[in-house]
C-alpha cells in the first residue's frame, strides 16, 4: 500500500522509485495504534504518510477547520484511497511533516519533559494556549464522530445526548463495578443537564503529551498532532489531563510512594489552566472524566488479561469511576 501511494498516487513526482529509496528517506513511526505510518524524506519536503481505513477524512477535515485559528497543526497535502486489496479500503493522508523553529523535525512534549522535567508548568500554558485556539473552531453539522469516523452515520443535536448514549453503552460495565442501577439512571440525568456548549467545536480528541509538538524553545510553543476528532465540548479534551492527576494521586495514597509524574502532570495542568482562558464548567469536565475513565478501565482490564497491565493500574481505574459517580449522583 505504501509502494501504491508513493509510486502510483501521483502525489510523489520528486520521488524515484521505492527500491531506489534509502532507509533514511523511509522511516516508519511508531505511536499508532490502528494506522501505519511513515515518514518520507523528499528532495525540498518532508512529508508524514499515514494509512488506514478509517479517520482520516476527519482527521483532514478537523485540521483544515483548525487551520484558521492556527498554525500549528499539520497542512493537509493529500487525500484518497489505495486501490481495494481487501473487503475495508484503505486511506491514505499526506500531511507536511511539522519542524521547530531550527527547520528539524519536532521532538513531542513527552521527549522534551524526560530531559527537561522543570519546564512542565511553561509546557502546560503552551499547550492551554493553543488548545483553546483550537476549540474557537465550530462545527455547524451536529455533536459526535463526522466523516469518515466509526459511529459518524448519527449525529446528535447535543452534546449531552452524545455523551449520554455513549455512557449507556458502557452502563453494564459499570454496573460491574458496584454501581447501582438506580445510580446508573441518576448519572444520565446528570449528564443531561450539564451545560455544555451550544454548538460543536472540533476536538482533537486525544490530547497527551505524546501528541504534543515543541515547535520553539524559548519561549516553549507548542502544536498539537495526531487527533483522534470528534465534534464536542471542550471539556473531553482537558479530561485526560486531569484524569492524569486524579489516578497518579489515588496511585499514591495507595502505594505510599511520592511519584515523579504526579509533580510533572500537576505542573503541567496548573500551565494549562494559566493560560486556558474557556469558561468550562465543573459539572462537564467531572462527565467528560468518568466517561474517558470508564473506556479507560475497560482497556486495562483487557490489557490485564493479556498481562500488558498490573492490577494497580486496574484497580485505580475502578476506583475513579465509582468516586466520580457517587460526586455526580450522590
Amino acid at each position: 500500500m505504501l509502494r501504491w501511494v508513493l509510486e502510483d498516487s501521483g502525489q510523489f513526482p520528486d520521488l524515484p522509485g521505492l527500491d531506489q529509496l534509502t532507509s533514511e528517506q523511509v522511516v516508519e513511526l511508531g505511536g499508532g495504534v490502528d494506522a501505519a505510518t511513515y515518514l518520507v524524506r523528499c528532495p525540498h519536503r518532508d512529508v508524514v504518510v499515514k494509512l488506514k481505513s478509517h479517520g482520516l477524512e476527519a482527521e483532514a477535515r478537523a485540521l483544515r477547520a483548525w487551520k484558521r485559528y492556527t498554525a500549528r497543526v499539520p497542512e493537509v497535502l493529500g487525500l484518497g484511497t489505495v486501490p481495494s486489496v481487501g473487503e475495508r479500503p484503505m486511506k491514505y493522508l499526506l500531511l507536511a511533516a511539522l519542524k521547530n523553529a531550527a527547520g528539524r523535525i519536532v521532538e513531542t512534549a513527552d521527549e522534551y519533559l524526560d530531559r527537561s522535567p522543570a519546564s512542565a508548568r511553561e509546557l502546560g500554558r503552551a499547550v492551554g494556549a493553543e488548545l483553546y485556539r483550537m476549540h474557537q473552531a465550530v462545527d455547524n453539522t451536529g455533536f459526535g464522530d463526522f466523516a469518515d469516523s466509526p459511529g459518524s452515520e448519527r449525529t446528535y443535536r447535543s452534546w449531552s445526548g452524545y455523551l449520554g448514549d455513549f455512557f449507556a453503552l458502557h452502563a453494564d460495565f459499570v454496573r460491574q463495578l458496584g454501581v447501582s442501577k438506580d445510580r446508573i439512571q441518576a448519572m444520565r440525568a446528570f449528564i443531561d443537564a450539564c451545560p455544555f456548549v451550544a454548538e460543536g467545536r472540533f476536538l482533537h480528541g486525544d490530547v497527551s503529551v505524546r501528541n504534543v509538538a515543541v515547535l520553539h524553545y524559548q519561549p516553549i510553543s507548542v502544536g498539537l498532532f495526531d487527533p483522534n476528532p470528534l465534534s464536542g465540548d471542550p471539556s473531553w479534551d482537558i479530561a485526560p489531563m486531569m484524569n492524569n492527576v486524579a489516578y497518579n494521586e489515588l496511585r499514591d495514597r495507595r502505594e505510599r510512594v511520592p511519584s515523579k509524574m504526579l509533580a510533572r502532570d500537576r505542573e503541567l495542568l496548573e500551565g494549562f489552566w494559566d493560560s486556558y482562558p474557556g469558561d468550562v464548567a465543573e459539572e462537564s469536565l467531572l462527565t467528560a472524566q468518568l466517561v474517558q475513565a470508564v473506556l479507560q478501565a475497560e482497556h486495562r482490564k483487557d490489557r490485564l488479561r493479556h498481562n500488558q497491565a498490573n492490577t494497580a493500574e486496574v484497580d485505580v481505574t475502578y476506583e475513579f469511576i465509582r468516586a466520580a459517580v457517587q460526586r455526580a449522583a450522590p
